[in-house]
């Protein structure tokens, strides 16, 4: 195992473990399936978004290493790119508030915000959002692995000051022991996408789930057509072959021989572990501890 010690590759981001049994399948799946032909529709109409829907659904429900209630009080959902296309959209509709995220969360808000003209500001605390803010957060929180120590206090207050929050879940499918309640009036909308899960982050195959149904671009693109049949397709494949606690526990153990040899600390998302060295610094996104990525990691220990 000295490899790991002289492991020099990237330890920033965070990607999908590069799995070769799911590569090898997908590649097989892609070169086999006679599905193809059904994906092409001049005017986009096919049987895939809705199945990719009702599957996705279905998928997070089989989870038993998290628990995920209140996912029944969003019962409109759409087709996304990805969980990107969710956040813009939301962005968009509250763009006279004040976005907040909490520091270390996914860094597309900052640039989002900045190009809409939006007023945003990174927090540390739930008691830094007012009346006038919007909220976007992930879970597991981006930056820990882990659910963000405010979230809840953030739950109780957003419902509080009526301030809209959207849950991003795209670490979903990688992470155990998350016990996430979607039952606060505050939530409007919920996010989820296989690209982290599985190594297909180019095919966007995302979805929005939502306590009411809005009249937005998205909404229209899925009434329309105008989706990507493509991610459907392969998204309902993948989810009907592994559920979405395959990859934690397949590489749960590799996750913990990895942050023993490498003296960092594991975190809830297998991709994730936690460190407190200074070496690692270059990787610090403005929190105490500095994530880092190791899935290229975890392939190498799990093939030893």
């Amino acid at each position: 195992m000295n490899n790991l010690y002289k492991y020099s590759g990237p330890l920033n981001g965070g990607y999908a473990i590069q799995d070769k049994s799911i590569t090898t399948d997908i590649a097989n799946f892609c070169k086999s399936t006679n599905e193809w032909n059904t994906i092409f529709a001049a005017n986009g109409v096919t049987a895939h978004k809705d199945i990719f829907i009702k599957r996705f659904r279905h998928w997070i429900s089989k989870t038993r290493l998290n628990s995920i209630q209140g996912l029944d009080q969003f019962p409109y959902a759409t087709q996304t790119n990805g969980t990107t296309e969710a956040f813009t959209m939301f962005m968009m509709r509250h763009n006279k508030r004040k976005f907040k995220f909490f520091k270390g969360d996914f860094m597309m808000h900052k640039v989002a915000s900045n190009i809409m003209g939006v007023e945003w500001e990174w927090i540390y605390t739930a008691d830094q959002v007012d009346k006038d803010s919007a909220v976007i957060i992930s879970c597991p929180f981006s930056d820990l692995g882990d659910m963000h120590p405010e979230h809840k206090n953030l739950m109780h207050i957003c419902s509080e000051l009526n301030v809209p929050v959207l849950v991003d879940m795209a670490y979903f499918g990688m992470c155990y022991g998350i016990q996430l309640d979607l039952t606060y009036s505050c939530i409007e909308e919920v996010t989820f996408s296989l690209g982290k899960t599985f190594p297909i982050i180019g095919m966007r195959a995302g979805i929005r789930f939502q306590r009411n149904e809005i009249d937005d671009p998205v909404l229209f693109a899925n009434q329309n057509g105008i989706v990507n049949n493509f991610a459907g397709l392969l998204g309902i494949y993948l989810m009907k072959n592994y559920d979405p606690d395959f990859i934690p526990n397949k590489y749960i153990i590799a996750q913990t021989e990895v942050c023993n040899k490498l003296n960092i600390r594991p975190t809830k998302c297998v991709i994730f572990a936690l460190s407190n060295s200074i070496k690692h610094k270059q990787f610090n996104r403005g929190n105490p501890l500095t994530r880092l990525c190791i899935s290229k990691l975890l392939e190498e220990q799990y093939d030893n």
